[in-house]
């Protein structure tokens, strides 16, 4: 009986205790809940929150790259900030509507600041009432989210480098490359910013010319840039590495390290012309004919015993005779001793085609280096007195000894490209005048060699792009690759400002080449 008794004792108390449990449940639910339902509603409205943050964020950023961009729309500064301005609005709103998943008072404002030498940043501030799905239970309607988006402009030094040679003269039959090219310039040029970039032009055929000193008011100078570019005309050699050394020396003498300093090359044929003191050939030697030379000399692929140049010095002198003298009075091997001819200093070039591959055929020269005007295409010659090649240009070699190791203005002539050497005689060992070869080589090395000097500047650390046409006998791409640095280079070195190098196969690929390395600049410009 006494366990009986137990067990219904124990029974009542665990009745008595589920009532108590029941009891305390209802008051529990409530206080959980009260609790819970805010805890649930922040989680919600924070996650809402923070997407309308990301999504305002991406668009304020959006919005100022875009304007950033567009500060070369007018041609003033007031209308370049303008645009800027605009476009940010436009852009902000097409990204993100006002009214956006509920959205109210979206507010946009875009500021255009001096931010550095020579550097412009726009700042786009971005504002909205953000509504509260949860939390407006507990007083809280809309929430304000703001967002800030900026992106700087650097301002552009640049030198613009066209190959006007005659390879690249309308014909009717090749697409009329000299119009193309003078079109795509313009449009290049469009779309650098008036009165804050610095744009200057140097054209080359033969001989370079400065047509437009660099200057911020590119579009609007009288005479502008884009009139220079409107009246260039195709003709002459391709003086590639002289016409880029005097774009360099335009970087040099502005003397901006804040900038960005740039040169664009464009050229449709290989760098086959380089400008050099040449010492005077005093001896006879063996080596390749000329078509204007002596019996048994005439041949551009044969071989022969070529007598002295024909200069005179400056007393009158010739290697075999002596001022006022009719006829020869000296002979070999001991020609005049008192012949005393100074070096001829001018451009050497081959008219043989426009590759790397003949090692026969005509050379041609010597040219001056800087052309007279910018309607001075001709590539004239070099004053000689009594020279061979003031007849005829193609008959240089009978002046030239050899190819000195430096150009004029003292880059080396050797370098990736082999250049043929004379095996014996009075020049053994000197780089041949008389092989085309040869002196496209020099001339490669030569613009290969200027432009590692000028990607080396560590002050302006200038970056250089390059376009190339295809369409006229062809380019080399290396060399092309190698000016610009570019990542396809052989040479690439990342220590060094990373160009590019764009390939037109066309006339008609040429517009899409000069904007592709335009909007590559104004890119890195952000």
């Amino acid at each position: 009986m006494p366990s009986t008794n137990s067990a219904i004792v124990q029974g009542k108390r665990s009745r008595r205790w589920t009532a108590r449990q029941k009891g305390i449940f209802l008051p529990l639910t409530a206080v959980l809940i009260a609790v819970l339902i805010p805890i649930v509603g922040l989680a919600v409205d924070a996650g809402v929150l923070f997407v309308l943050k990301t999504m305002i964020s991406a668009s304020a950023d959006a919005a100022a790259i875009a304007a950033a961009r567009n500060l070369s729309v007018g041609l003033t500064i007031a209308d370049q900030t303008a645009a800027a301005q605009a476009r940010a609005v436009d852009f902000f709103n097409a990204n993100l509507k006002a009214g956006s998943f509920g959205t109210k008072n979206q507010a946009i404002t875009v500021n255009v600041a001096e931010s550095a030498y020579r550097t412009r940043t726009v700042t786009v501030t971005a504002s909205v009432d953000a509504p509260q799905y949860f939390m407006r239970y507990l007083g809280f309607t809309t929430t304000h989210v703001v967002a800030t988006g900026k992106a700087s402009r650097r301002d552009v030094n640049l030198l613009l480098v066209l190959d006007r040679s005659g390879s690249m003269a309308d014909t009717g039959t090749n697409g009329k490359p000299c119009t193309t090219m003078r079109n795509a310039a313009t449009t290049f040029v469009n779309m650098f910013a008036e009165q804050r970039d610095r744009l200057g032009l140097v054209t080359f055929g033969g001989a370079w010319y400065l047509n437009f000193a660099p200057s911020m008011t590119f579009k609007t100078g009288s005479p502008s840039m884009l009139t220079r570019i409107a009246a260039i005309t195709c003709s002459g050699g391709t003086g590639t590495g002289s016409a880029l050394d005097a774009a360099y020396d335009q970087l040099v003498a502005i003397n901006e390290p804040g900038t960005l300093n740039m040169i664009v090359l464009f050229t449709d044929g290989y760098a086959n012309l380089f400008h050099a003191s040449f010492p005077v050939k005093t001896r006879s030697d063996t080596r390749y004919g000329y078509s204007g030379g002596p019996t048994g000399c005439t041949s551009e692929s044969s071989t022969c015993t070529m007598l002295p140049s024909t200069c005179t010095d400056a007393n009158g002198d010739k290697y075999d005779r002596n001022s006022g003298q009719s006829s020869a009075n000296y002979s070999a091997p001991n020609w005049n001793p008192n012949w005393t001819p100074t070096n001829l200093v001018g451009g050497l070039t081959q008219a043989a085609g426009d590759t790397y591959s003949l090692s026969t055929g005509a050379t041609y020269g010597l040219i001056k280096e800087a052309a007279s005007s910018a309607t001075d295409v001709s590539d004239p010659l070099i004053a000689g007195s009594g020279c061979a090649f003031t007849s005829s240009a193609t008959n240089v070699r009978r002046d030239v000894a050899y190819i000195p190791d430096t150009e004029i203005h003292g880059y080396s002539t050797t370098g990736y490209k082999a250049i043929a050497t004379f095996t014996s005689g009075t020049y053994n060992g000197q780089k041949r005048p008389d092989v085309p070869m040869a002196v496209t080589g020099a001339g490669m090395n030569v613009a290969d060699n200027i432009a590692t000097t000028a990607r080396s500047n560590s002050t302006l650390k200038p970056a250089l792009y390059t376009i190339g046409l295809g369409s006229n006998g062809g380019v080399d791409h290396e060399l092309l690759r190698r000016i610009a640095n570019d990542p396809a280079s052989p040479i690439y070195t990342d220590t060094q400002n990373t160009g590019m190098y764009a390939y037109a196969p066309t006339p008609t690929d040429l517009n899409y080449a000069f904007v592709r390395i335009a909007s590559e600049i104004l890119r890195i410009a952000q």
